[in-house]
């Protein structure tokens, strides 16, 4: 059977179409994985005396210039612990002619710090302050017992044992479906609306249980199932355009 002019348009649009989807899902994978933190690979060494408070090796991480350039030099803590008991929470960029002290981490629980990256290449994570050029190596990270977890795995990985996630203001909207064309199923907005996180996951997005609480868990005396207000499911965008949290949580607890 000949193909006509009407069914091969169709099927360059069918063609069209679903390579535009592709490339829409590569990029938002692509952006769901730019951005993450560094922590040991054994997830309970976290809070061990060893690494305390910010999350660094005892050796610390050379510092390149470039993915796979030259040794700039390293980060690491500096002092000791029985004249100085800050030293845990101070880390810092030291080379051949001096040290600078790094403010560059994000807290992931109660006083556990960790340096956080903002890009990633050729086996190479960008960290410090993102206007320089500061890499980390994959391969020297690992081999210290630490590894890279991009911002929405590590969100998932520790979702059982969160609190609870919230959403950045000003709130997000609940999707039946993993895409901002979805039809929208309600809003999210504020700590009354407790987000849990699934392993079911489409880029920068994942399905979630919503619970909409008449008072928060940390301020009522209510049982909590006379406590929950409404339950649901959907999708959430839990990683923004740039490869960051759309959601907080309590690193301290209530």
């Amino acid at each position: 059977m000949k193909n006509t002019p009407s069914s091969l348009l169709l099927i360059i649009i069918f063609f069209g179409f679903t390579l535009h989807s592709c490339q829409d899902k590569m990029e938002n994978e692509n952006v769901a994985g730019k951005r993450g933190i560094i922590v040991p690979k054994v997830d309970s060494l976290k809070y061990s005396e060893k690494y305390c408070c910010i999350l660094l090796p005892e050796h610390g991480f050379s510092v390149y210039d470039s993915p796979k350039g030259k040794i700039i030099g390293t980060i690491k803590r500096l002092g000791n612990i029985k004249e100085d008991d800050q030293v845990p929470y101070k880390i810092y960029f030291v080379t051949e002619n001096k040290k600078v002290k790094i403010d560059h981490y994000r807290e992931i629980g109660y006083e556990i710090f960790a340096i956080n990256y903002t890009d990633s290449a050729k086996g190479f994570v960008k960290v410090l302050d993102s206007s320089k050029n500061y890499w980390l190596s994959v391969a020297e990270i690992e081999k210290h017992g630490f590894k890279t977890i991009n911002w929405r795995d590590q969100m998932i990985a520790q979702s059982t044992d969160a609190l609870g996630y919230y959403a950045n203001e000003p709130g997000l909207r609940l999707r039946k479906e993993p895409n901002s064309e979805s039809e929208i199923m309600g809003s999210v907005r504020g700590d009354l609306f407790e987000i849990k996180l699934t392993k079911n996951i489409s880029g920068q997005w994942c399905k979630v249980k919503v619970k909409k609480y008449k008072e928060h868990p940390c301020n009522t005396e209510l049982e909590e199932t006379e406590n929950i207000e409404s339950q649901t499911e959907g999708w959430l965008k839990i990683i923004d355009d740039n490869g960051e949290p759309n959601l907080w949580n309590y690193t301290k607890g209530c």
